[in-house]
């Protein structure tokens, strides 16, 4: 796999050597992948309280709701599909969906990630409500419905 990205790095430089539109995407694309390697990590505190705690996770369970359907609508538009390709453009294609869809480093594995961290934070509020002793009604209200 390691040689995969080497051989997909290789590719993508050589295309951003090239310039124009696509030497700027590409660009855009590490910069990006900078910035997304650099995010807060995990583990980071959340603090709630009894008056906060189901505002706050109706809040990102809003969010996660509208980052998922976001996330289902792009997903196949992120693949780069070729009609009839060459063997250099196949190649070049293969190291774009290594990047945006395709193993555990790729970009849409990265955005499942994130979205997964969001649940479990949705569910550590829910927990926590609970034990701020707020009724499984209230909870499904603010929450929804653990299915």
């Amino acid at each position: 796999m390691a040689q995969d990205n080497t051989v997909g790095d290789a590719l993508l430089g050589a295309v951003a050597s090239v310039g124009g539109a696509v030497g700027q995407a590409i660009g855009d694309l590490f910069r990006a992948d900078d910035q997304l390697g650099s995010t807060p990590a995990s583990g980071q505190h959340f603090k709630v309280n009894k008056d906060t705690v189901l505002a706050s996770g109706k809040i990102i369970n809003d969010q996660v709701a509208l980052l998922t359907a976001a996330y289902q609508n792009a997903y196949a538009k992120l693949r780069v599909v070729l009609d009839g390709p060459d063997q250099v453009n196949e190649s070049i294609a293969a190291a774009w969906n290594s990047r945006l869809v395709d193993g555990p480093s790729s970009y849409a594995a990265r955005v499942e990630q994130y979205m997964q961290s969001l649940n479990n934070l949705v569910d550590q509020l829910r927990t926590s409500a609970q034990q701020y002793g707020y009724s499984d009604e209230e909870i499904a209200a603010s929450l929804g419905v653990v299915s």
